[in-house]
């Protein structure tokens, strides 16, 4: 068996969203002796490892996963948020999508996936036309029709993809992505955010795990172009952008699924409407309050992929509560999927 690994005591604690400070006055210890812990100088005891994890939450054997953190600029993992998120919310949320990335891991360890198409790396470099020739090429490997996308989290999920939705505790952060190898692509997306903005962030997130493996400057522009592309295709979505107006924004956003904000940026960059004219209709957006809250409510889209998976564990595996606790090591890991049932085709299914 592996010995403590200090990286996942430290994962442990900021999922939790705990400072070393505040986590070792509610266990009894000094600052210092949690820092020596999560640095590897001291090893703790038996039974500082069991009060740790009652603390935490986590089962004990968590802290024994031959696992590691990867961070934000690792080429495998990538987040969407604004300016103004601290970097202790960023940490906690890293933290968040580590843990489920581990957990799903631990949950396919016992099944065989039927998905049909997959997520493949598309270097931005090697294509002369850009982000907006990848997200072509995206498109066209997973056989998607043109036009809108009707449901995205369907597709994503159907090449394998693992989206989870959460309460962020902020709006500063819309979702955080990672794709190491030997794992599904995990999307941890903010559940307070609308179905319009999620979408697009979520195109935003493909476009970063399937184009970039190392940083750039331009990574944020580059993805941002990959979403356009791929949820609003120039040359299917061209026709609908003249002569736009508020009504006709309206009007185009549930058949397209995006925002209002989004069309308007997309006939502008496809010169259907010129810098006055769209700093106008931004302007009337503004003034009605459309920038806060957009009228024409777009239905949700929801993840299924890892209820089946918890699902084929209870039903085909035969596990209990229990069990499925211990398998995630966390103790109710999930519990809100085990309440409902799936009316979707199973695309997982037990070895």
């Amino acid at each position: 068996m592996p010995g403590f690994n200090r990286e996942m005591l430290a994962l442990a604690r900021e999922s939790r969203g705990l400072t070393q400070s505040v986590f070792a006055e509610d266990i009894g210890i000094s600052q210092a002796e949690v820092s020596k812990f999560e640095n590897g100088i001291k090893i703790p005891s038996d039974a500082q490892i069991e009060k740790m994890a009652r603390r935490l939450e986590y089962n004990a054997d968590f802290f024994f996963l031959d696992e590691s953190i990867r961070a934000f600029g690792s080429g495998c993992v990538y987040h969407r948020k604004r300016k103004s998120a601290t970097d202790a919310k960023l940490a906690h949320l890293l933290a968040k999508v580590n843990v489920k990335r581990i957990q799903v891991k631990q949950l396919m360890k016992s099944v065989e996936s039927r998905t049909g198409h997959a997520f493949e790396r598309l270097d931005v470099d090697e294509y002369k036309g850009g982000p907006k020739e990848v997200a072509q090429a995206m498109r066209a490997l997973w056989q998607l029709p043109p036009g809108p996308v009707q449901n995205l989290i369907r597709v994503i999920e159907d090449a394998g993809g693992i989206v989870i939705k959460c309460d962020f505790g902020t709006t500063k952060v819309d979702a955080l992505s990672q794709w190491l190898p030997g794992y599904p692509p995990i999307f941890l997306v903010n559940s307070a955010i609308p179905t319009d903005r999620m979408r697009f962030t979520l195109s935003h997130e493909i476009g970063h795990i399937t184009m970039h493996r190392t940083p750039t400057e331009k990574m944020e522009r580059e993805a941002d172009a990959f979403a356009a592309e791929f949820l609003m295709p120039e040359r299917e979505i061209r026709p609908y952008l003249s002569c736009v107006d508020i009504p006709k924004l309206a009007a185009m956003k549930p058949f397209w699924r995006v925002a209002m904000s989004a069309l308007l940026y997309r006939a502008s960059e496809l010169g259907m409407i010129d810098e006055r004219r769209k700093s106008y209709l931004w302007f009337l957006m503004g003034k009605s309050g459309y920038r806060m809250h957009e009228p024409v409510e777009i239905a949700p889209e929801e993840p299924t992929l890892l209820r089946e998976l918890i699902e084929v564990h209870q039903r085909s595996l035969h596990y209990g509560d229990n069990e499925l606790d211990v398998a995630l090591l966390e103790p109710g890991a999930f519990a809100e999927l085990r309440e409902r049932s799936s009316t979707s085709t199973l695309r997982i299914v037990g070895r």
